[in-house]
């Protein structure tokens, strides 16, 4: 393995600045295999206080190029530019038992090495028929679990669909109920809190969420991919079943929108408008891409489709870096 550029995020010193997003590593051993192949920031997979199972197969289909972030429709097919994929996910939020991951936050937390952090990332599941203040304690409950399991950072998932607000909205788009969440997790640990967002519809509403948000957490985690009603050619949805019409595009296609997002939230960091940190995500397929985004002030850089369709995505930074560096 090459040695690391090294890096800083938040008091911990890392071998390197690139890690693998929310997504890919579903336990201790993905967090252990993809730690040895030399991703220094390790997210556990979206988890929550109550057992869901993954929607049916199939849920992760290839789909064509991305051009916009709300426009209605992408077609399926196979796509490959850029030195990458990109994918349409319908998973669901699937979580294992709070026991069972709990315990197994644990050993992934044992099967990291020095310079290497675990992140853990959570989500509330409570009902709109439990309310408003369930739903918040929630996401603290969780949070609470991953930072007592041994998780370095707690991720608040709020790009995920908000049950109190209006069809199609997401929790980080309800600004008063996405600040509750981070200030109710904020009091529940220790442990640095980053708040994981979607795509923003304009920049002025991007500053106006990171602004709001600001005094709850200590970092964000952008782009949680893009919104798509996805349909074959024929015009019918590509994955059956109900509320599966819409899913998240995510891989290489992404890039234009989601390093585009990750610029604008690091040019209002430059002005002064808040210090938290930034840790970018959304078609990152490349190591000159993220090496991009460092150059540009990201904390650091997150994969997830380029690390399962290149586990040695990260050997190749490391030997880009120590080239750039000489």
């Amino acid at each position: 393995m090459p040695a690391g550029p090294g890096g800083q995020l938040f008091d911990y010193t890392l071998n390197s600045p690139l890690g693998v997003a929310a997504g890919p590593l579903l336990n201790s051993r993905w967090i252990e295999a993809y730690s040895r192949l030399g991703f220094d920031i390790l997210t556990y997979a979206t988890v929550s206080s109550r057992p869901r199972p993954a929607f049916s197969l199939p849920n992760i289909l290839p789909v064509q190029s991305v051009e916009r972030p709300f426009d209605a429709a992408v077609v399926g097919g196979r796509s490959v530019s850029n030195g990458g994929t990109t994918i349409a996910v319908s998973l669901g939020l699937p979580s294992m038992e709070p026991e069972v991951w709990r315990k197994d936050v644990r050993r992934a937390k044992d099967r990291i090495h020095e310079g290497q952090i675990l992140i853990v990332s959570v989500m509330g599941a409570v009902g709109p028929e439990e309310g408003v203040e369930a739903f918040i304690a929630d996401y603290a409950r969780c949070a609470a679990w991953a930072a007592e399991a041994g998780a370095d950072v707690v991720e608040a998932h709020l790009a995920l669909p908000d049950p109190f607000g209006e069809p199609g909205q997401l929790v980080y788009e309800h600004l008063p109920l996405a600040a509750q969440i981070l200030h109710r997790m904020r009091s529940a640990v220790a442990v640095p809190v980053v708040a994981k967002l979607g795509a923003f519809r304009s920049p002025r509403a991007l500053h106006e969420t990171a602004s709001r948000l600001a005094p709850w957490a200590h970092g964000y985690v952008l782009v949680h991919g893009i919104p798509r009603r996805v349909m074959k050619a024929d015009g019918l949805a590509v994955f059956e079943g109900s509320g599966r019409e819409w899913a998240y595009v995510v891989g290489a296609e992404t890039w234009p929108i989601s390093s585009r997002q990750v610029e604008e939230m690091l040019a209002w960091r430059r002005a002064g408008e808040w210090p938290q940190a930034v840790l970018a995500v959304g078609g990152i397929s490349t190591a000159a891409r993220a090496r991009h985004l460092l150059r540009e002030g990201a904390n650091a850089v997150l994969v997830a489709t380029a690390a399962l369709e290149d586990p040695l995505f990260a050997v190749h930074f490391r030997q880009d870096s120590g080239s750039a560096a000489a």
